[in-house]
């Protein structure tokens, strides 16, 4: 608009004062001015293009500066040289001042003074310290009108320190603000703007206060926060864009608050945090930068571990996994992998779950396999690893044996059990006893679970019949899920049976005992005559593998009561792996013999010492259940008799019987309690 003014007014003064010859003169443009540079001094540099003059119509260039755009302008110069292009103000004062500038060209036929282009000033640079941090910077362009060749950006230009002057940025505006990246300094500004003719506008200097950073830097957020292999947190962030970030704190979350735990030199971007939990629990993080003059920024988002925990059903084989979700990820978490090591060996991928599905459930556990799982979510390239668990289903130890020492017959109703236990079997929760009846019987439980307290089981079973029957037995060693882990030999009683035979014989038959470590050795017979037990075994049979048989001779016996009872005891050989020499009994069995009579059909009582005494011979009979009576022909007693040894001597109350045939009877009880009689006759001779 000023520029049209002073071109008006200008012509309307031609056109009124000079002759009418010049008004058709052909005008000369003026210079074209470019570049303002204000020196430290306060002398401005102009700049300028020289304008198109024809012929020999130049006089010279007038340059006029005033302090106020509105003027009045004062002459400061006049250069007759038509192709210089520039020219220093000398004493502008530019430095404390906002200069203004016309500049002309003064032509022929004249002199004629062309039309300024515009009012041109330096760059007046307003520096101003709010006391934050920060430097205000404003400017003035060098014209109102946009200057075709400018390239349109300032430089600004900060000295720090003295004498060394830095780029800070650049920009198109009129004003900037300088964020303070010294603690404490004073500072100057200037404000340069180039032109594609070659030439820069450079401002006066300002500033010259103490600026200090009061600024925190920017925050370094974090990227993520994972778990190492050492279940140690390690948290990773991405650098802060502040120039002036001189380190990053890292704060956990302890007890409901945020304490600084480690403080990290920039260019730093991950950090391990050795006194870590994170291998039993889910931990907090937060990060904030610290700059190189003590300025701290914020807290950032806070991040937390992925805990992963679990629980194994061994006896379902599988492992249960839960973990907490990953949070403040943006994006946030795409999904959660599921990564297992199989005995030590590389992880590898068994799953994925959405990122809702925290929990997951791996199956075809083996026994005696170590497993280790840790779990990953992930966020575009963002990854977080959780701790690793790890386990063994049989980390405890299964037993080395279970060895069924015997078993032997107690009574007609019992029958003791006993074995040796591998006490270090750790993996062993309890042991249960089958019994089957006979070699060929199905076994059945008859203990459900004993729990010994040391190397033995000792177990009496009260529910058998041994009179009738062989048993075995065996011993199961059971883990917590009712699994068998190892069962026992077994143990095979004996069961002894006795029948009589003739010539006053007894045959007695028995099966072999069974399973012994050491294996039977022989076996011992042992008898009792009407209740009364020997001081030890009658007989011993070599063991044959087939079984038993023994037959005894009671003849010796005829004047016992004919009760016989009989056991057998199987010894075992040496030779037992766990040095043990064991013995086992058999049932007792029991057999009465009937009564056995001898009775002479005649005697002669006549003092000679031979067969002077009627004197039956009766065995295995009650003895205190005898009687012997003489009948003559008219069948009137005459003699009686209460004990088997007192026979009858021919007399009749002290005076002998005459010769001829008697009568007798016996009467008698045999072992079983029966009551026997037998009669007949008798010849008495003299």
């Amino acid at each position: 608009m000023m520029r049209k003014t002073l071109n008006f007014y200008f012509l309307f003064f031609l056109a009124i004062c000079l002759p009418s010859a010049f008004l058709f003169a052909q005008p000369v443009s003026s210079p074209d001015l470019k570049c303002l540079a204000v020196a430290s001094n306060g002398d401005v540099t102009l700049t300028w293009t020289v304008p198109a003059v024809p012929g020999g119509n130049f006089v010279d260039y007038k340059i006029y500066s005033s302090l106020i755009q509105a003027g009045p302008y004062s002459l400061v110069t006049t250069i007759s040289t038509y192709s210089q292009t520039n020219y220093t103000h000398v004493g502008a004062n530019a430095n404390s001042n906002r200069v203004y500038y016309l500049i002309r060209t003064d032509y022929n036929p004249g002199p004629i003074l062309s039309s300024p282009l515009d009012t041109f000033s330096t760059i007046n640079l307003l520096v101003t310290n709010p006391g934050t941090g920060v430097a205000n910077l404003s400017w003035n362009k060098i014209s109102l009108q946009n200057i075709s060749t400018s390239s349109g950006k300032y430089k600004i230009y900060r000295e720090y320190p003295a004498g060394i002057w830095t780029l800070r940025d650049s920009t198109q505006s009129l004003s900037y603000v300088d964020e303070i990246d010294i603690c404490s300094a004073v500072l100057n500004y200037r404000v340069e703007i180039s032109d594609n003719t070659g030439c820069t506008s450079v401002s006066n200097l300002a500033g010259g206060t103490v600026f200090m950073d009061l600024t925190p830097p920017a925050l370094a957020p974090i990227d993520t926060v994972s778990v190492n292999g050492s279940s140690q947190a390690t948290i990773s962030w991405t650098p802060s864009p502040s120039a002036d970030a001189d380190s990053i704190v890292i704060y956990q979350l302890q007890g409901g608050t945020w304490q600084p735990i480690a403080t990290i030199p920039v260019p730093a971007t991950s950090y391990v945090y050795s006194l870590s939990n994170a291998g039993t629990v889910s931990e907090f993080y937060r990060t904030a930068v610290k700059d190189s003059c003590g300025n701290i920024s914020p807290l950032g988002t806070f991040h937390k571990t992925i805990y992963l925990s679990s629980s194994v059903d061994i006896c379902a084989a599988t492992a249960s996994l839960t973990w907490n979700k990953y949070v403040n990820w943006i994006p946030p978490v795409n999904q959660y992998e599921i990564w297992k090591s199989t005995n030590a060996g590389p992880f590898s991928l068994i799953g994925t779950n959405i990122n809702s599905d925290t929990t997951y459930t791996d199956t075809g556990l083996v026994l005696g396999t170590q497993y280790c799982y840790f779990v990953r979510a992930t966020s575009g390239a963002k990854s977080s690893s959780s701790n690793r668990v790890c386990f063994n289903p049989s980390v405890t130890q299964p037993p080395a044996f279970i060895y069924n020492r015997f078993a032997t017959v107690l009574s007609n109703t019992s029958i003791l059990v006993k074995a040796h236990i591998d006490v270090s079997a750790t993996s062993v929760k309890y042991y249960r006893i089958q019994r089957a009846i006979g070699p060929g019987g199905s076994f059945s439980v008859i203990v459900p679970a004993i729990l010994p307290a040391g190397s033995t089981i000792t177990y009496t079973d009260n529910a058998v019949n041994t009179t009738t029957n062989s048993y075995l037995y065996k011993i199961e060693a059971m883990d917590s899920c009712a699994h068998v882990i190892m069962t026992s030999n077994r143990d095979t009683t004996m069961l002894l049976t006795a029948t009589l035979a003739p010539n006053l014989d007894i045959n007695l038959a028995w099966n072999d005992y069974g399973n012994w470590d050491g294996n039977v050795d022989y076996y011992e017979i042992y008898r009792a005559v009407d209740g009364v037990w020997g001081g030890g075994p009658i007989a011993t049979v070599v063991y044959s593998g087939s079984g038993g048989t023994y037959t005894d001779d009671i003849a010796p016996f005829l004047s016992s009561k004919g009760n016989f009872a009989y056991y057998v005891v199987a010894v075992e050989a040496t030779g037992n792996s766990y040095g043990f020499k064991d013995s086992s009994a058999s049932n007792i069995v029991s057999v009465d013999q009937y009564p056995k009579f001898y009775v002479p059909n005649a005697f002669t009582p006549n003092g000679d010492n031979t067969n002077d005494t009627f004197l039956p011979v009766i065995g295995f009979i009650e003895q205190t259940n005898y009687s012997l009576m003489i009948f003559d022909k008219t069948g009137t007693p005459i003699f009686e008799s209460i004990s088997p040894a007192i026979g009858w001597d021919g007399k009749k109350k002290g005076h002998p019987c005459q010769a001829g045939v008697y009568m007798y009877l016996i009467r008698c009880r045999a072992a079983n309690g029966d009551d026997s009689k037998i009669s007949g006759t008798i010849s008495l001779f003299r």
